[in-house]
């Protein structure tokens, strides 16, 4: 899905979208979880992105078996990096909170900007439910 122009409504329509998709291709008891997670996740990484002044967002998601992949496409400068925020500090802790919730999460140069990846194991109840996609 494509948000553009971005703006201060990007995040909660991306969640909102990230949730939609999830509850069409997932079921079984381990659900929720996965769908707060994979929300979470989605509304760090389109946040940052239009802090950092994306004009564009993508969000697309890739569903498999064992997992998900998002990914999220912007075309604002800059490079995410993960802060080690304070007590005291209003931001910088999106890409710590990813980093929690996510096997593992990087960032690739695309021809028009960047693309930020995340990838969310799904519990085993989850992963016994849903067909595989692949």
């Amino acid at each position: 899905m494509r948000f553009e122009p971005s703006g201060l409504s990007t995040p909660g329509e991306a969640r909102h979208f990230a949730a939609a998709s999830l509850e069409a291709e997932l079921s079984g008891p381990a659900f929720p979880s996965a769908v707060d997670a994979v929300t979470l996740i989605v509304s760090e990484l389109v946040t940052n992105a239009v802090r950092a002044g994306a004009t564009a967002v993508g969000v697309e998601l890739e569903v498999h078996r064992s997992h998900l992949r998002l990914c999220v496409d912007d075309d604002a400068e800059g490079w995410p990096h993960q802060q080690q925020a304070s007590d005291d500090d209003a931001h910088g802790r999106g890409l710590a909170i990813v980093a929690s919730l996510a096997a593992g999460w990087a960032a690739e140069s695309t021809r028009d900007g960047k693309r930020v990846w995340a990838d969310v194991r799904f519990a085993e109840s989850l992963t016994q439910a849903s067909p595989c996609s692949l």
